[in-house]
């Protein structure tokens, strides 16, 4: 068996995973990522709404982004 696999049966997609490989609570992570992106397409948001969210999104990452990859850039380096 492969790690992953994914066919079509008719309108539907079944997904195949090695529980070795990958943990059941990271599976639902991914689902539930899944199920936001679904929800968010269903709202059909707005150009200015993507882009204020991106705008966010920006600002965070400048605003945090060395104490999030605190400890992880030098990690290598060991």
């Amino acid at each position: 068996m492969s790690s992953f696999s994914i066919k079509s049966v008719g309108n539907q997609a079944v997904i195949t995973v090695d529980l070795s490989l990958i943990t059941i609570e990271s599976l639902n992570r991914l689902f539930e990522r899944l199920r936001i992106e679904e929800l968010i397409q269903k709202a059909n948001f707005s150009e200015e709404v993507t882009e204020i969210g991106t705008d966010i999104k920006k600002s965070w990452w400048e605003k945090n982004r060395e104490h999030y990859l605190e400890g992880i850039v030098n990690a290598d380096c060991d």
